[in-house]
């Protein structure tokens, strides 16, 4: 637009708001301003004209959590939208086609026993295509694979028979052979057997008939017996880790942009993640991609979800709301320093999704009660659950599996995981409490939301504030015109700050607020809630001591049973209605993460990762290496785990801390609590960094509360830094300068 066009636009734009003709003189303008009390009742938001260009317009959009809101809708964007499906439904018919064209992934496992000098033997006869062999080793063997001779190994060998131009075969061996080594201790529980991976390269397969493996020990007294299974690989390969980066990064924009609900990126990301498998040969089966999916958590989710919504039937969540307004005596930051603390200790002893579940309802009927918006107490109380599960063994799954890895339980106990970690996350807790304290207390009129008429106010002066803003100044007809919107929007600013709703007035209108609130917000069935209470108050227990070896079940089974139990008990016939209160959604989008994040672990990415920080470690001075290993695992853990679901990433990384152990000798400890501080505290750095996270946002969005990636980050990234920080200081002064359970 020209500026003599931008320049009429402005002059005549009153005119156009209202319909009236344009006014053809500054005294005409002058009459139109004059009376700011008519034209703000008059004003309404549908008939607001553009000031970007001829086709934006503005709408009314009411929403339940903060009131009548602005929202921008463009008539061109009709065009943009059929390109983001066609691009979308182009990427998923492309997984699909993928999927369909190659065939699923199969794997030849053979029992191989190796004794004495002995030498065993596996023919490969369907070698088309092969230029990867992959290998897989399950045993009673040491969880890595050594390039040299050692005594008491079992060399691993690939060699190729090759047909000469004379037309006699020939045995050529393929790339360096490798050793595995048995352990002392012996299972026959396939599940504490130890698993290694090796990929060997064919640089040709030229006049190739067949390939062997051969597996012979290094020395009179060695004996081995694993089990090995083999499968070729595309030269493709080469290149997966390449490509899980791009498939994350194009998850993550879809996720961040909010181009789609996150639910749908996840799943889209998962097929994507399927088909490239498949391109390189891996594709997997029905059976596999299901047994991805933690149908654990996905258990405990479900299970709780009904049991809260059977909890709040009873108006038990409001009337724990009345009750904490009560406590916190009408004051805002008491209150929000009360559910942080409270969450935090929950979460500490019960896993912090169940925390989530049970304390964000309540957390919402008080933001209501006290004109607070929710969506920024919401993501505190979240971010002080993920430090609260740190603290315990059972209180944030990395922290569980951790605890149950037959390569660390046996040197870390839960006591001891529990007393290093416990310490470091009440520095934690204060840290982060500070830093909330720095950024909300000093304005605690942020956290307040205003009722749609003082909002309608203070968008108006906003806009009107645009217009004298890009109002050119050039005649002294320009210059009145520029000066009376101005002191238009200076004079709707003040009718709005006039009825804004102050911490103050809040505080001041407890003691009048608090009957009516007792009047309106009670019990509304007392024998429900004593039934709920029950059998809540059982699973809770059986969460507290499900780690005992005398129970054999898992939070997951104790969710279903006490939901299933509940609905019995209270003889709930509305299945329709009940089921319509569980987050489907939520539970979609962990399905389809759990998927695309083991895509990402099948194409290399995170045992790529892991093998960086041993090179890295390893290749270190001796003097400094424990304080850098500490540095380097929890930093990447923590930047990591904020972008990937902290769960399988904790579990790829295990086995990398015990090899990093084994080849430098130092103390296994203070790598496993950098780890677990890494994973839990890193969570908190995004949306999608931590199950907790999207728990409550989920929650947040059925209450009409919707939080953006963008806005969790804004939030959590800083906290993340934070508490990250603090833990890595306390993990120097604990393991490198005192020294404490440095075995």
């Amino acid at each position: 637009m020209s500026e003599k066009d931008e320049k009429s636009r402005l002059m005549d734009y009153s005119g156009k708001m209202y319909g009236e003709g344009e006014p053809s003189t500054v005294l005409q303008l002058r009459d139109w301003l004059e009376d700011p009390y008519e034209q703000v009742a008059e004003l309404p938001s549908q008939r607001y004209a553009s000031i970007d260009d001829g086709k934006l317009q503005m709408r009314r959009n009411t929403t339940d959590s903060i009131g009548d809101t602005i929202a921008y809708t463009d008539s061109s964007q009709s065009p943009i939208r059929l390109a983001k499906v066609a691009a979308l439904s182009s990427l998923m018919l492309v997984s699909l086609v993928t999927s369909m064209f190659y065939i699923e992934e199969s794997k030849d496992s053979y029992l191989v026993t190796s004794c004495k000098a002995g030498m065993k033997s596996i023919t490969i006869e369907d070698i088309s295509y092969c230029n990867r062999l992959a290998i897989e080793l399950l045993g009673n063997i040491e969880n890595k694979v050594y390039d040299e001779p050692i005594n008491g190994t079992v060399r691993i060998k690939l060699v190729k028979t090759v047909i000469s131009d004379t037309g006699k075969p020939y045995y050529v061996p393929v790339d360096d052979p490798v050793y595995i080594k048995p352990t002392k201790e012996r299972t026959t529980k396939l599940k504490d057997m130890t698993k290694v991976e090796h990929l060997f390269t064919i640089d040709s397969l030229r006049n190739c008939t067949q390939m062997t493996l051969t597996a012979v020990p290094v020395g009179e007294d060695t004996c081995a017996s694993v089990n090995l299974s083999y499968q070729c690989r595309s030269p493709a390969q080469d290149y997966s880790v390449v490509v899980a980066l791009i498939l994350l990064v194009v998850v993550y924009a879809l996720i961040m942009t909010e181009i789609v609900h996150r639910t749908s990126a996840a799943l889209l990301g998962a097929s994507l993640g399927i088909a490239a498998l498949s391109i390189l040969n891996m594709r997997p089966d029905l059976e596999m991609i299901l047994g991805w999916i933690d149908w654990e958590t996905l258990a405990l989710l479900m299970g709780m979800m009904l049991m809260v919504a059977l909890l709040a039937d009873s108006g038990f969540f409001d009337w724990a709301a009345v009750k904490m307004y009560e406590m916190s005596k009408g004051r805002i930051w008491v209150l929000i320093t009360l559910l942080n603390v409270g969450t935090a200790v929950m979460s500490a002893f019960l896993d912090n999704v169940t925390t989530i579940l049970l304390i964000t309802p309540i957390t919402i009927t008080l933001c209501q009660v006290m004109h607070l918006d929710a969506r920024k107490v919401i993501l505190a109380m979240v971010m002080f659950s993920n430090i609260g599960g740190a603290s315990t063994g059972i209180g944030d799954p990395p922290n569980v599996l951790i605890i149950n890895s037959p390569l660390l339980n046996q040197y870390i106990t839960f006591g001891k995981f529990t007393a290093h970690m416990m310490i470091g996350a009440f520095f934690c807790s204060i840290t982060a409490y500070l830093y909330f304290w720095l950024m909300l207390k000093r304005s605690s009129s942020s956290l307040l939301v205003q009722d749609s008429e003082v909002q309608e106010l203070l968008r108006e002066a906003e806009l009107w504030q645009r217009i004298a803003d890009r109002s050119y100044i050039g005649t002294a007809d320009e210059t009145a015109v520029k000066d009376m919107l101005a002191g238009k929007a200076a004079h709707v600013k003040r009718l709005a700050e006039e009825r804004l709703v102050t911490p103050t007035e809040v505080t001041e209108t407890y003691k009048v607020n608090l009957p009516k609130l007792r009047a309106q917000y009670g019990i509304r069935d007392k024998g429900k809630l004593v039934k709920t209470a029950t059998v809540l108050i059982v699973c809770i227990i059986l969460f507290f001591i499900y780690s005992l070896p005398i129970i054999h079940t898992t939070p997951g089974e104790v969710a279903m049973a006490g939901a299933i139990a509940l609905i019995i008990v209270i003889d709930h016939h509305d299945m329709e209605g009940l089921l319509h209160k569980v987050e489907w959604a939520t539970l979609m989008f962990f399905a389809g993460l759990f998927i695309l994040v083991e895509c990402l672990g099948q194409l290399g990415l995170i045992g790529t990762l892991g093998e960086f920080a041993a090179t890295l470690i390893t290749n270190i001075s001796p003097d400094y290496q424990l304080p850098a290993a500490i540095s380097i695992i929890i930093w990447m853990a923590a930047i990591i785990s904020a972008f990937i679901d902290n769960i399988p990433f904790t579990a790829g990384i295990i086995p990398v801390i015990s090899q990093i152990v084994s080849e430098t000798g130092l103390p296994l400890e203070p790598l496993v609590y950098a780890l677990a501080f890494g994973a839990c505290l890193g969570g908190n750095g995004t949306l999608i960094g931590a199950s907790a996270n999207v728990v409550a946002v989920g929650i947040a969005e059925e209450k009409g509360y919707k939080v953006s990636f963008f806005e969790f980050m804004k939030i959590g990234f800083p906290v993340m830094l934070v508490t990250v920080t603090t833990a890595h200081i306390y993990l120097l002064i604990c393991h490198c300068w005192l020294e404490w359970g440095n075995h």
